[in-house]
């Protein structure tokens, strides 16, 4: 099967290492021509956190080139499924430029991106395509620009969002594509605990609410996952941020699930050891995906004529984190 991965970090490499290990033809597409030569050059390492014997991938195992490539190549050979492992971020400033030449083309296309926004903007952009969501519990670590560290094994969930979507869409996909199947079995071929599932919106919106308590406060206090519950204070104020993504979600017809709030704390808890997505962001000075789920979760409240104060301030704390003076 042929996999286009557009998105070397953490979880692109992770994925397509993996992959490639498990018999795929895989295509890495990167955000610069350094990491796509030193992939092609050293190849890729997958290493593990539980001791076992890291996977070296031969350079000459797959390919790799700069994502401006994605396109003319997409045209000429192409791939089956692409992977969307890029950021929030950079799919709604960088990717459009690079997929629009796709809009009449028929892709399966699945976004493994945390929060809400990007279903929308990919079935804008590509209305004849086949989008799908990917939710992962999988943890990666990009160690350098061809290792990742596998820190800790999780699930991939698989699916439709039941948003409006393209009427041709519709038509097109009374059932699941055969790429999407076929896929499937790649992920489980390459060691993943992967699923189709018909409640991904379900599965989206409770990684949203694990994420907009657990990924701004790690990043404003610069403590690891497990650390949150430290104190009765940092509790009380995941309370808070909770109990108002909460009270939005149920505002705009969805029932947050039964022990919503104790599966949070068991997160941390399971995690404890993992500095999260936004944290590492905030470390390296880079944006973060902060509107995108705090945010989202404040643009949901106000399409349904509901306030979310504490929200919105953490959105504007931490997005005044990474400000760049000019």
């Amino acid at each position: 099967m042929r996999i286009d991965v557009i998105g070397a970090g953490s979880l692109g490499l992770l994925l397509a290492g993996r992959l490639i290990a498990g018999g795929a033809e895989v295509r890495i597409w990167c955000r610069g021509e350094e990491q796509s030569r030193a992939l092609s050059e050293r190849g890729l390492t997958v290493s593990y956190e539980d001791g076992r014997e890291a996977t070296q991938l031969p350079g000459g195992s797959f390919s790799a080139a700069p994502v401006e490539e994605y396109t003319q190549c997409q045209l000429a050979e192409p791939g089956e499924v692409t992977l969307l492992t890029v950021k929030q971020k950079v799919l709604h400033e960088a990717l459009p430029e690079i997929l629009l030449p796709l809009r009449d083309r028929e892709l399966v296309i699945i976004g493994f991106q945390n929060g809400c926004g990007h279903l929308e903007l990919l079935r804008g952009l590509l209305p004849q395509s086949s989008i799908w969501a990917a939710v992962t519990t999988e943890a990666a670590k990009r160690k350098t620009l061809t290792e990742v560290i596998h820190a800790g094994k999780g699930e991939i969930c698989i699916g439709k969002s039941s948003s409006p979507i393209n009427i041709h869409e519709t038509d097109r996909q009374a059932s699941e594509p055969a790429a999407i199947i076929s896929f499937i079995e790649a992920l489980a071929s390459a060691g993943f605990h992967a699923s189709l599932s018909k409640e991904v919106d379900t599965i989206i919106y409770r990684k949203l609410l694990i994420n907009a308590v657990i990924n701004p406060l790690t990043a404003i206090w610069r403590v690891r996952n497990g650390e949150l519950l430290a104190s009765a204070a940092r509790i009380q104020l995941m309370k808070e941020l909770y109990t108002e993504a909460a009270g939005i979600l149920e505002a705009c017809g969805i029932s947050p699930e039964h022990g919503a709030w104790e599966a949070i704390l068991e997160v941390c808890r399971a995690t404890s050891g993992n500095t999260s997505s936004m944290l590492a962001d905030v470390l390296a000075a880079r944006e973060t995906e902060i509107r995108w789920i705090n945010g989202s979760v404040v643009d949901m409240g106000l399409r349904q004529g509901v306030q979310a104060p504490l929200h919105r301030w953490i959105c504007g704390l931490v997005e005044g984190m990474t400000v760049r003076e000019g």
